[in-house]
């Protein structure tokens, strides 16, 4: 009985469902579940029991050999006998389930691959519905991007996009590393670029965009896809816009177009096109770098490089006024040791700093080996030396650093005159380019530039940079001598009597009162210090109200020299500047009178000093600072110097304000 139950679960009917192509095969058990194709062949595997009553069928014999594949071979159905099936036993029964068992494992192999290929299906369509859903998802955003852009270009006049305060906010972003609104596509390649605003920046930026170009091959139509991509090609466009406001120093203001459509005349209206979407306005000329991103991007060559734009629109603006030449030696020699971008570039940067210039005497020698270099090596012109920005700018830089290197190391004072400042000296002055930075040091005219243009160009250079240097330095005077803030605390024996101990004592007082006045970034007004009764208190008298600096400085000087109050002593104060070794320096000067008879009589000076206190302007970058004070004028002998900068320096320590301490702020390397 067990072997009959054992050969009836064997021979259960199996429905083999055949492609009509013959590509897959496969077995189900359920006599009920249909082919899942109307166009497979439904087959009947093994023998099974007949429905007609009757005697049992016998299933048919299995050879020993293996079975041909069923959909070679179909398998031929028998009828369902009535009754349970007679299953023979013995050999016969052993080959037929051997049998069995091979087929069910390779239907069992057919199975498994059928259940792969239905879930290999199922992945394919959720991948194709994901494409999908993406592709309507991007196309949305296109949709939206582009009604956005229209709604822009629609609104009226001072409506819609502050185009000028989004290109504040991005600038600002920039700067700070903080993300803008909506994102900001290639941010890390951004900021690699280091966009410092530095004339060699833009040959970065030509780099980025050559290497967005190279990786991605943007499309015009497809570029507003990628997040971020607008604000991408809005930053640079800024960017590019603030360059040349800052080469031109003056401002730029931005509109969208139809803000800016007012500016342009009725007979030349501005183009309605993907690149006017934003526009610049800076000195009354039309500004577009929008385009030359997009085109740079999206275009099959570019047509010119960022230096090249920004060039080409700064030489078609109005030149501003020349600057002092005293504030351009001193950006251009900071921007050089800081490493910053100057103003039109400057050639030979690199071989510049190859020469290790450490305004040291020696690095002259150095600069002497570079311009021997550069007049046999490439053998330079005059007139495409001096006409061209770059190499202009390096002929200025040499001349700075020559005079104040020298001024250095002579302890003399220095300052830089332009043309129409050297003619009032020299009247018979024509105009060159020599003559347009002029070195004044220690009260003579020293044409620098001249000494490098003849060193690059003259056919036979009779000097060099380091033998003019120690040629000046036998005229160095010395005129300044330093009070430091040791001076308090010198025990040398005063030659000073009372009068003029509280003379000096007052004068410095009044020199902290002053520098507390400037040290918010005020212009110190002109002022006189006047004694009271006894030398006991005073007050000071203000000249600020005068029209100009100019002329209350002289009706202060006027009162100082007169003494109409019959004044044992005055302090004056005026804000100016000194020309130290170091260039011309903010500086507040001092000066004192002291009188020797109260009639008026019998006014007569006994004692004239004049102190000069120079600071840096609270508008630096750097910040406030105090530089130690320098004895400018003495009447005095050189041997009173130690008493009178003790009590310069006690004077003062006795100023106390909470907001303001002089020797926080001082700075004595200057």
């Amino acid at each position: 009985m067990a072997d009959i139950e054992a050969v009836e679960k064997r021979g259960r009917p199996f429905y083999r469902c055949t492609a009509a192509d013959g590509k897959y095969s496969f077995f189900v058990t359920n006599k009920d579940k249909e082919c899942p194709s109307t166009t497979d062949t439904r087959t009947v595997e093994y023998a099974v029991k007949a429905q007609s009553t009757g005697a049992a069928t016998r299933p048919p014999m299995v050879s020993a050999t293996p079975p041909p594949p069923p959909a070679q071979v179909p398998p031929v159905p028998v009828a369902r006998p009535a009754g349970p099936a007679v299953v023979p036993s013995g050999p016969e029964s052993s080959e037929t389930g051997a049998a069995v068992k091979i087929v069910l494992f390779v239907l069992a192999g057919l199975g498994m691959g059928w259940v792969l290929r239905w879930f290999r299906a199922r992945s394919d369509k959720a991948k194709a519905a994901q494409r999908e859903a993406r592709a309507t998802a991007a196309a949305q955003r296109r949709s939206n991007l582009a009604h956005e852009i229209q709604s822009m270009q629609n609104q009226p006049k001072g409506k819609g996009i502050d185009m000028q305060q989004k290109a504040q906010d991005f600038l600002a972003a920039l700067n700070t590393g903080n993300d803008v609104p909506g994102g900001l596509a290639f941010r890390n390649a951004m900021q690699a670029a280091r966009l410092d605003y530095s004339m060699e920046s833009l040959d970065r930026v030509d780099q980025l965009l050559r290497q967005i170009k190279t990786e991605f091959s943007p499309q015009r139509e497809t570029w507003q896809e990628r997040p971020g991509a607008e604000n991408f090609c809005l930053m640079l466009a800024f960017y590019l816009g603030e360059m040349i406001s800052r080469q031109t120093r003056q401002p730029i203001k931005w509109h969208t177009r139809e803000q800016a459509a007012p500016f342009f005349p009725a007979d030349k209206p501005l183009p309605v096109a993907d690149w006017s979407r934003l526009v610049g306005i800076i000195a009354a000329s039309m500004c577009v770098p929008l385009g030359f991103v997009e085109e740079t991007l999206f275009g099959d060559s570019p047509a010119t490089t960022s230096r090249a734009f920004v060039e080409e629109r700064v030489a078609k603006l109005p030149k501003p006024p020349a600057k002092d030449e005293n504030e351009r030696c001193t950006q251009m020699l900071e921007a050089f040791f800081n490493d910053a971008g100057i103003l039109g570039t400057l050639a030979f940067r690199e071989q510049l700093e190859h020469s290790r210039l450490d305004h040291s005497l020696s690095s002259l020698e150095r600069l002497d080996q570079l311009l021997q270099s550069i007049r046999d090596e490439i053998k330079p012109t005059y007139d495409a030396f001096v006409n061209k920005t770059d190499t202009q700018n390096f002929l200025r830089f040499v001349a700075f650093y020559i005079g104040m290197t020298t001024a250095r190391a002579g302890n003399m004072a220095v300052k830089w005159l332009d043309f129409a400042e050297v003619k009032k000296h020299l009247p018979e002055l024509e105009f060159q380019f020599e003559a347009t930075s002029v070195c004044l040091l220690s009260d003579r005219l020293c044409f620098l530039l001249g000494l490098v243009t003849e060193i690059l160009f003259h056919p036979d250079p009779k000097r060099s940079v380091h033998g003019w240097a120690s040629e000046a330095l036998k005229f160095s005077t010395n005129p300044f001598v330093s009070i430091l803030r040791s001076s308090a605390h010198s025990d040398t024996v005063s030659p000073l009597d009372e009068q003029m101990v509280r003379a000096i004592h007052q004068a410095g007082f009044v020199a902290a009162w002053c520098m507390f006045m400037v040290e918010g970034g005020s212009v110190g007004k002109p002022t006189v210090f006047v004694p009271g009764e006894g030398d006991k208190g005073g007050l000071f008298t203000d000249f600020g109200f005068y029209d100009t600096l100019d002329a209350g400085v002289a009706a202060a000087r006027n009162m100082l020299e007169s003494n109409p109050r019959n004044s044992s002593y005055l302090v004056m104060s005026s804000d100016g500047y000194a020309n130290l070794h170091t260039g011309r320096t903010d500086a507040l000067t001092i000066e004192l009178r002291v009188y020797a008879s109260t009639e008026p009589s019998l006014q007569e000076v006994i004692f004239k000093m004049m102190v000069s206190c120079p600071y840096r302007n609270a508008s630096d970058p750097k910040g406030f600072a105090i530089y130690s004070p320098k004895l400018v004028e003495c009447s005095g002998p050189a041997a009173m110097n130690d008493a009178l900068f003790k009590h310069f320096y006690l004077g003062i320590g006795e100023f106390k304000v909470k907001e303001f301490d002089w020797f926080k702020c001082l700075n004595e390397r200057i």
